[in-house]
C-alpha cells in the first residue's frame, strides 16, 4: 500500500504543475486580450488604420512652401532633416559592422573594427557624443537585441550624403539589404523669428485641436496656426504624393509611387533691413516710455508695398517682446489727430479751401451749442495753421461749413474714397474701418460727429491711416497696401501680384501738394506740434502728430457654453458682451508721414499706447521713432542717395534667431544665408600645432565674425567659460583656434 501511495504521488505531482501552468498562461492570455481589445483599443485601431494591406496606396505629405522677403531672403523655410538608424534585423549586419578592417602590409595603420571607425566618424561629424559613448551605445543596443538604434538625429541632406559615402556605411548599404537606414522628416524654420513672428505666424504638425476644427486635416501634415502661414495655408501646403506599402525584412515600408508636390513659395514685400530698423527703434522707445504696446509700418510710396510691419508689447511680468498677442498694425483703433489730414483732404476735395486765407472758427458745428472750448488757440485761423497747430475747432469748422445740413454725406464721401478696402490684407485679424452714420435725432450725435472729424467715434487700423498719407505723398493716388509680391513654383515665377490703385484721384495733385506743405509745417513751422521734437535731422520729413485717449476693452461672458438659454435650449457657445471705455489720464500717441519731403519714397506710421513717462507727447515719442527710422535708413543708403557713413557693425545685418539645438546650426549651414566666420584669424605660427592634432580630437573653434549670441552658444556647448567685452561681432578671441579642446577653458571675446 505504501508503495502504491508513493507511486501515485509521483504520477499526480507533474499533472498539477502542468494544470497550474496552463491556467496561469490562460489567465495571461485573457488579460492581454482584454487589454488589447478594450483598454488599448484606440491605440491599436490607430496603428491598424495606417497599415492596411500590402500594396495599398497611402498619402505622402508634401514639403510646405517657403515664405521669402522681397529679395528672396528666407523668412519661413521647410528644411528636410534625416534621422539615421542601424537596423539590427538586417542579415549579416554583425559581419558588416563588427568585422575587422585589415590594412595592407607596410601602411603602418593599425587593424581595427569597422564599428570603431564608424564611431570615430560619428564623434567628429556629430559631436553630441564622444567616440567611446557612440561605441557603448551601439553595442548596448545590439546586446539588448533591439530592432535598431539611432546614430544621427535631424541632420541635413549634405550631412546625410557625407555619412552615406563613409566607407563603413557605404558597405552596409550594398547588396540586397541595407543595414543603415535614413528616415526623412521636415522642420519649419524661421531665421528671423523675433522680427516677423506676428506677421508670418506659425505652422506646425496638425495638433488634436487642429484636427477637430478642420476635418480635412490629416495627422503628420503641416498646417498654419497664425499669420500668413494660416491665411495662405492652402497655397503653402502643396499636393500629396502617393506611396505603396511593401513588406521589408524588418516590417512594412512605403515606396514612393507619385512624388508629392511642394507648396508655392510666397514672396512677400518685406525688407528685413527695414524691418529690423523699425522694430529696434520702436523697442527702444517702448522701454524708455514704459508703454503698453506699439506698432510701426513702413510703406513704399509708389507701390503701396509694405516694407516693414513691427509690433512690440509689454508682457504681464513687465518685459517687452516682439511676439505680440495681436498684430496692432491691422487692429482698428480711434486714430486721433492724425486723421485731421484726411478730414482736410475731404474738405478740399468737396469745397473751396484756400490754405492761406483766414477764417473765423466760431460756430464750427452750430448744433453742438457753444462747441467753443475745443479750440486751443485763437478764433481766426488759416487752413494751413489748422493742420500745423492741430486745431480741433478749426477742422470742424472747415468740414462743417461744407457739409452743413447733410453731415452723413461726409461719411458717405469717405466710404467712396476706397479707404474701406485698405485693410484687405492676407493676415488673420485684419480689421476694416468702422465708420457709422448718425440719425441726428439727439444733440449728442452732433457732438459725436464733430469728434469724428478730429479722430474719435470711428475706427481705422494704422495701415488704413497710413494709406491716406501714402496717397498724399503719391500725388493723390491711393494704393492698396500689399504684403504679397508673388508666388514661385519649383523656383520659377508662377504669378505676380502687381500694385493695385484703389483710387487714382483720392485728391488732385494740386491738393496733394498743398497738404504736403501743411504736413511739412507740422515739423518745421515754429508753431508746429512736432517742431521742437523732430525738426533737426539729415532727412527732411513731413507728417502729422496724433493724440487720442487710450481705451480699455474686455469681453464679458453673460452666459457660458452649456448653460440653458431663455428658450430652454442648451447653448453651444458663450454669450458675450463687449465693453470698453477710456482710461483716465492715459493716451495713445501717433505720428504719420513720409520722407524725404522733396521726393517721397517711403511713408511711415508709428503708434505707441499709454506711455508712462512724464511729459510724453506725440511729437517726441511716436515722432521720435519716426525720425530715428528715417535717419537710419538714410545712413544705410536705403533712400537712393550716396552717403559716406560708417554704420554700427552690430546693425549691418538683421540678427538671426538664437539657436535652440544642434539641428538649428545644421539648418543655418544648409540654408547658407549668413556669411561664414573668418577662419583666417588663425596665425601662420599656429599651423604646425594644428597639423599635429589627430582627426578624432576636438579642437578650439574660431568664432571670429560671430554675433555675441552665436559665439556664446557655440562655445558654451563645448564647455567654455565665456567672458565678453564690447558690442557687435567678435573680432578677437583669447584662445586661438585649432589647439586641442579641454572642457572648462576660459575664453575672453572682444566684440566691436
Amino acid at each position: 500500500m505504501k508503495n502504491k501511495k508513493k507511486e501515485g504521488k509521483k504520477i499526480n505531482s507533474p499533472y498539477w504543475i502542468v494544470v497550474s501552468a496552463t491556467l496561469f498562461i490562460a489567465t495571461l492570455i485573457v488579460l492581454s486580450t482584454i487589454k488589447i481589445s478594450i483598454v488599448d483599443a484606440a491605440e491599436w485601431n490607430e496603428k491598424a488604420e495606417g497599415m492596411w494591406r500590402l500594396d495599398s496606396l497611402v498619402n505622402i505629405e508634401p514639403p510646405r512652401g517657403n515664405i521669402l522677403a522681397h529679395d528672396g531672403t528666407p523668412l519661413a523655410e521647410t528644411v528636410p532633416l534625416y534621422t539615421v538608424y542601424i537596423e539590427f534585423g538586417t542579415p549579416n549586419i554583425d559581419k558588416l559592422i563588427y568585422q575587422d578592417i585589415v590594412h595592407p602590409k607596410g601602411s603602418n595603420l593599425p587593424d581595427t573594427l569597422k564599428l570603431d571607425s564608424l564611431c570615430n566618424y560619428l564623434a567628429e561629424a556629430f559631436p553630441v557624443k564622444t567616440k567611446a559613448e557612440y561605441y557603448s551605445y551601439i553595442s548596448k543596443k545590439r546586446d539588448q537585441k533591439s530592432n535598431n538604434c539611432i546614430v544621427a538625429v535631424d541632420i541635413s541632406s549634405e550631412q546625410l550624403q557625407n555619412l552615406m559615402e563613409f566607407s563603413v556605411v557605404a558597405n552596409c548599404r550594398r547588396g540586397k539589404f541595407t543595414g543603415i537606414v535614413p528616415r526623412r522628416s521636415y522642420k519649419r524654420f524661421y531665421p528671423y523669428d523675433s522680427l516677423t513672428s506676428v506677421v508670418l505666424g506659425r505652422a506646425s504638425i496638425a495638433t488634436e485641436d487642429m484636427l477637430k476644427q478642420n476635418p480635412t486635416y490629416k495627422r503628420h501634415e503641416w498646417h498654419g496656426l497664425s499669420g500668413l502661414e494660416l491665411k495662405l495655408d492652402t497655397l503653402l501646403f502643396g499636393e500629396h504624393g502617393k506611396g505603396e506599402r511593401r513588406q521589408k525584412h524588418w516590417g512594412i515600408g512605403t515606396y514612393e509611387v507619385i512624388a508629392p508636390k511642394k507648396g508655392y513659395d510666397v514672396v512677400t514685400t518685406l525688407d528685413m533691413t527695414m524691418q529690423e530698423i523699425a522694430q529696434r527703434n520702436l523697442m527702444d522707445m517702448m522701454k524708455a516710455q514704459r508703454a503698453e504696446y506699439g506698432t510701426a509700418i513702413i510703406m513704399d510710396v509708389a507701390t503701396g508695398e509694405i516694407r516693414a510691419m513691427a509690433n512690440v508689447e509689454k508682457t504681464k511680468n513687465g518685459k517687452y517682446t516682439f511676439k505680440t498677442r495681436r498684430n496692432y498694425a491691422i487692429t482698428a483703433i480711434e486714430p486721433g489727430s492724425v486723421v485731421k489730414a484726411f478730414s482736410m483732404l475731404m474738405a478740399m476735395e468737396n469745397g473751396h479751401i484756400d490754405p492761406h486765407r483766414e477764417f473765423n472758427s466760431e460756430g464750427a458745428i452750430p448744433e453742438t451749442r457753444g462747441y467753443k472750448s475745443i479750440s486751443y488757440y485763437r478764433e481766426r485761423l488759416t487752413p494751413e495753421k489748422v493742420i500745423v497747430m492741430s486745431d480741433n475747432r478749426g477742422i470742424c469748422k472747415l468740414v462743417g461749413d461744407i457739409y452743413r445740413g447733410r453731415y452723413n454725406e461726409y461719411i458717405r464721401d469717405i466710404k467712396k474714397t476706397g479707404i474701406m478696402q485698405t485693410a484687405d490684407l492676407p493676415l488673420p485679424g485684419a480689421e476694416k474701418p468702422v465708420i457709422k452714420e448718425f440719425a441726428f435725432k439727439q444733440q449728442w450725435e452732433y457732438f459725436s460727429f464733430a469728434q469724428m472729424i478730429f479722430g474719435y467715434n470711428f475706427s481705422l487700423a494704422p495701415i488704413s491711416t497710413l494709406s491716406v498719407y501714402n496717397a498724399i505723398a503719391n500725388n493723390g493716388r491711393l494704393m492698396q497696401p500689399s504684403i504679397i509680391k508673388g508666388y514661385l513654383r519649383d523656383g520659377e515665377p508662377d504669378s505676380i501680384s502687381p500694385p493695385v490703385c484703389l483710387n487714382e484721384h483720392l485728391c488732385t495733385p494740386e491738393h496733394a501738394q498743398q497738404l504736403k506743405e501743411m504736413l511739412h509745417g507740422v515739423v518745421y513751422d515754429p508753431a508746429g506740434t512736432a517742431a521742437k521734437a523732430i525738426k533737426n535731422g539729415r532727412v527732411e520729413i513731413a507728417g502729422k502728430t496724433g493724440t487720442a485717449k487710450a481705451r480699455w476693452e474686455r469681453t464679458k461672458i453673460i452666459k457660458p457654453k452649456g448653460s440653458i438659454s431663455e428658450d430652454g435650449t442648451v447653448l453651444k457657445k458663450d454669450i458675450v458682451k463687449y465693453e470698453s471705455g477710456y482710461i483716465e489720464g492715459m493716451w495713445r500717441l501717433a505720428f504719420a508721414g513720409f520722407f524725404p519731403y522733396d521726393n517721397p519714397q517711403y511713408s511711415c506710421i508709428v503708434v505707441i499706447d499709454q506711455p508712462r513717462k512724464n511729459g510724453a507727447w506725440a511729437g517726441g515719442v511716436a515722432g521720435g521713432v519716426f525720425r530715428a527710422i528715417a535717419e537710419e535708413m538714410y545712413s544705410r543708403n536705403l533712400l537712393n542717395c550716396d552717403v559716406e557713413y560708417s554704420q554700427n557693425e552690430e546693425h549691418t545685418n538683421p540678427p538671426r534667431n538664437i539657436l535652440q539645438d544642434d539641428s538649428d546650426e545644421y539648418i543655418y549651414n544648409f540654408l547658407n544665408q549668413y556669411p561664414q566666420p573668418d577662419t583666417t584669424a588663425v596665425h601662420s605660427e599656429d599651423s604646425a600645432a594644428i597639423q599635429t592634432v589627430t582627426s578624432h580630437e576636438a579642437v578650439v573653434p574660431s568664432v571670429i565674425g560671430y554675433t555675441a549670441q552665436d559665439a556664446l552658444y557655440e562655445l558654451e556647448q563645448l564647455g567654455f567659460v565665456v567672458e565678453m567685452e564690447g558690442m557687435g561681432r567678435v573680432v578677437k578671441q583669447s584662445i586661438k583656434a585649432g589647439i586641442p579642446l579641454q572642457k572648462g577653458m576660459n575664453m575672453k571675446l572682444t566684440l566691436k
